[in-house]
């Protein structure tokens, strides 16, 4: 078998599974999509190692959402694993913060929902190069034949059409009913985190990020409760355009005059207005020339933001408080990297447990600093 290479439009992931099982593939998958980058590697048609430059994706964050360990244990094997470059799963085995099999079915879980996430990609791009095997580091070994994926995706096709159904969007907040609760949650368990989080009025988008789960799993959990009767659904206003640049356009400016400005400030190495326009840009109206100038502002501008937040290692702190805090308009992924900020981390702390990409993380740092909520120190 030759080495295999197409876009999405014209061979859908689900399909390129089945021909890659049918074969009994062997070698390495490459999967590229608006700058999320994935690698699958297979042996015989099964999956024995995925990776993603998406944070939500590591194996850490897997076994932070499913409650294996906390924050505190991540941070100390982590920090293990930059000494020793042991996998980060064999550390945690050998302090005995997790088990031989909790890791097998947290890698497999994780091989699945890797490759299972990009079957939603209308666009972007595959390779696959037969035979390719690169050195893996010493870990477990666990293998998930393809064809278990393409069947599991065949229900998640069916349960994502119900689910969208169901909540209109991530900025949705719920409500609780009790007395339809069949049994309540277990102490310690996702379940009582997330009626935590139901309780203290986060939306959807919130709760994924404080819970670091994917979304199929905690909508799945909220579909559940939802069908038994026990959740209210309570819809977010209407968007909200917000722009801290003064550009005469007036209220309502067009996808296309908010991307002419977005490449002029580019142009000029204003990456800070280039970004928030261009992705403003999108929000209107999604199209390929936002998408690759968003691509090149995050290229040039990422080294800044490094050098800046990241190498200075310096602390972050609050500037603001609480009551502050709570009059601000913020995403989710904002709300959830200042309820970081405490005064002990510094930036490369919060940025390793935080399910975010680092330039997504990185610009809202940089806006926090901007509009003085936050000081480094």
């Amino acid at each position: 078998m030759r080495g295999l290479s197409g876009d999405f439009a014209t061979m859908p992931l689900k399909d390129l599974v089945v021909y890659l099982w049918n074969r009994q593939a062997t070698g390495q998958l490459t999967l590229e999509y608006r700058g999320v980058h994935k690698e699958v590697l297979l042996e015989n048609g099964a999956i024995y190692n995925a990776s993603s430059n998406l944070p939500r994706e590591y194996v850490g964050q897997y076994l932070i959402n499913l409650g294996h360990i906390s924050e505190d244990q991540f941070h100390k094997a982590y920090a293990t694993q930059k000494e020793t470059k042991v996998f980060l799963g064999r550390i945690l085995e050998m302090i005995g913060a997790v088990s031989r099999e909790t890791l097998e079915t947290v890698l497999s879980t994780k091989f699945r929902e890797t490759v299972l996430d990009a079957f939603n990609w209308v666009e972007g791009t595959f390779k696959f190069d037969n035979g390719k095997k690169p050195p893996q580091a010493d870990g477990i070994r666990v293998e998930v034949p393809l064809i278990e994926v393409h069947k599991e995706s065949d229900f998640r096709v069916q349960a994502w059409k119900l689910i969208r159904q169901t909540f209109p969007s991530g900025g949705c907040t719920l409500s609780l009913v009790p007395e339809n609760l069949v049994e309540p949650p277990r102490p310690g368990s996702i379940d009582e985190k997330v009626f935590a989080s139901i309780g203290a009025g986060q939306t959807i988008d919130e709760m994924a990020l404080k819970l670091h789960a994917t979304d199929y799993f905690l909508y799945n959990r909220l579909y559940a409760y939802f069908h038994m009767g026990a959740l209210q659904i309570h819809e977010p206003a209407g968007p909200q355009l917000n722009i801290d640049v003064d550009l005469g356009l007036g209220d309502s400016p067009t996808a296309d005059q908010l991307l002419q400005n977005a490449r002029a400030f580019f142009d000029k190495g204003n990456f800070r207005d280039a970004w928030a326009l261009a992705r403003r840009s999108n929000e209107v109206t999604p199209t390929l020339d936002a998408a690759l100038l968003m691509r090149q502002i995050d290229g040039a501008w990422l080294p800044q933001l490094r050098a800046d937040f990241v190498s200075s290692g310096r602390v972050a702190g609050m500037l603001i408080g609480p009551e502050q805090l709570a009059k601000l308009t913020l995403t989710a992924p904002e709300r959830y990297l200042l309820s970081r900020v405490d005064g002990k981390r510094d930036v490369e702390n919060i940025l390793r447990i935080a399910p975010l990409r680092e330039f997504e993380a990185l610009v809202a740092f940089d806006r926090f600093v901007t509009q003085k909520w936050i000081r480094l120190q």
